[in-house]
């Protein structure tokens, strides 16, 4: 579940922004890999395998050895070293809901959030991943998305993905997927993923999920199971547009997926009496007539990934996870910051040595002309005062820099002081002022103030103070902590 958060929250997975990960594809009847290339555009490697029917059975894993040996092969034939992973799991044991919530700060929408799901979910809440985001801002109320999963179906798929040396960083449903596909498109439609055995069906409009469900083709062949589906499409059109009368009609019906075959598409159309046309696809350079096939694959590589807390997207990942990756994720920070300092550092060095070798060198080549040439012009002795002059500035420019407390020098004195549970994200170091500026996150109030105290015991920093903005929470706070500098 969410935690509260403010509206606008500071990156505490700073990292994720900034990485490419490979979206992971996993159902039933077959597991697809695919990474994209640094312009996120464009396909760089995929592969995919086809499962054993006993292996995932109702979206839920019954053989994890075997998943978990597809999984090695699909990234040995992909040849992605890459251990991190985005997953998209089936709809099965999925549960969907819209909800209007009156105009509340976060904190409090996040409980009203939980109370309305145990009133919605037809499992107790403690046996689901639940996340939400909003999905829009009216002037008296606030769309919500609620997606809950049971932990039976995530905790299979994390065991079989930990087993073939695989981190999850985001769990997604096809559902969410299949809608990020169209959703710029902002109208009621239906968009549908066709595979040999089973389909899933989706009605939506923008970033709303309205209905979703998986439609069984009995085991036949996709052509052959189309009539079933096209019924059931026309069902749930009847259904909305009879309850929904003065809404928005569905015009048009996307079809992506293995199935969705020239003849699928002319068939579903004739059937439903609606236009129906291919997913668009966010990407290129995909397998030539198969694009169609690795549209889920191709959202799902492009979801932007957040904490689970984060009000504007959806993130099912297990909190065991998000707390291991967390550690993870202060670790690389803080090496980072350090690293920025450390090459500051020598940039600011090798100015200045640089500058005392250049000036002293004019001034000794100048001094040695000056002891062996006759008497000079009066403007030739005006250029060596002002060489001088110059040289004096140069020694300056070094006795200054000797004198100063580098950035690494306060890095080293601050990395040890930040205790587990803190996140440093910016760092702003003012010598002059002797002001330093830190914003970051932390789990609690107290291991905030912990912090504070650890800070303040040094040498190297007098003074820490937090705006009682910042410790108004009790947990996951984003702070901002001013510190004075010896």
């Amino acid at each position: 579940m969410k935690n509260p958060c403010k509206r606008e929250t500071l990156p505490a997975m700073i990292a994720l922004k900034h990485k490419t990960y490979p979206s992971l594809i996993i159902s039933e009847e077959k597991i697809q890999i695919l990474l994209l290339d640094k312009t996120g555009k464009r396909a760089s490697r995929l592969a995919e395998e086809r499962l054993e029917p006993s292996v995932i059975t109702g979206g839920e894993v019954k053989n994890g050895e075997k998943l978990s040996q597809s999984l090695l092969r699909l990234f040995q034939a992909a040849k992605i070293d890459k251990r991190e992973v985005v997953v998209g799991i089936p709809e099965n044991k999925c549960y969907t809901k819209i909800l209007s919530m009156p105009l509340l700060r976060i904190d409090e929408l996040t409980e009203a959030v939980e109370w309305e799901a145990e009133t919605y979910l037809p499992v107790p809440a403690d046996q689901v991943y639940m996340d939400w985001k909003i999905i829009s801002e009216e002037k008296n109320h606030i769309n919500i998305l609620l997606i809950a999963v049971a932990k039976e179906i995530i905790d299979g798929y994390t065991a079989a993905l930990e087993a073939a040396h695989l981190t999850p960083v985001a769990f997604e449903t096809t559902a969410l997927s299949l809608v990020r596909l169209i959703e710029k498109e902002g109208k009621r439609a239906v968009i549908l993923e066709l595979q040999r055995e089973h389909a899933v069906l989706t009605l939506t409009k923008g970033k709303l999920i309205e209905a979703s469900s998986i439609v069984s083709l009995a085991g036949e062949e996709g052509e052959a199971g189309l009539p079933y589906l096209i019924q059931t499409i026309q069902k749930m059109l009847a259904f909305y547009e009879t309850k929904h009368q003065d809404e928005e009609k569905v015009q048009t019906i996307y079809v992506c997926g293995e199935g969705a075959s020239q003849e699928a598409i002319d068939e579903i159309g004739k059937g439903s009496g609606r236009e129906v046309k291919p997913c668009p696809l966010p990407i290129e350079n995909l397998p030539k007539g198969r694009e169609l096939s690795f549209a889920v694959a191709s959202s799902l590589a492009q979801k932007e990934i957040e904490e689970p807390k984060n009000v504007r997207t959806i993130n099912l990942l297990p909190p065991k996870l998000q707390e291991a990756f967390d550690v993870k994720q202060n670790q690389w920070i803080n090496k980072y910051l350090f690293a920025i300092a450390t090459g500051v550092t020598a940039t600011v060095a090798i100015a200045a040595l640089g500058t005392q070798v250049f000036l002293g060198g004019v001034a000794a080549k100048l001094e040695s002309e000056k002891l062996t040439l006759a008497p000079l012009p009066q403007e030739t002795g005006e250029a060596i005062k002002e060489t001088e002059r110059l040289n004096r500035n140069g020694r300056t420019i070094v006795e200054v820099g000797s004198g100063r407390t580098f950035p690494q020098t306060r890095l080293a004195v601050l990395l040890p002081n930040i205790p587990e549970g803190v996140a440093v994200v910016s760092l702003t170091l003012d010598e002059n002022q002797k002001k330093l500026k830190l914003v970051g996150k932390a789990r609690t109030r107290t291991v905030l103030l912990k912090f504070r105290e650890n800070i303040e015991g040094t040498d190297m920093f007098s003074e820490a103070t937090l705006p009682l903005s910042s410790i108004e929470q009790a947990e996951n706070i984003d702070f901002i902590m001013n510190i004075k500098m010896n």
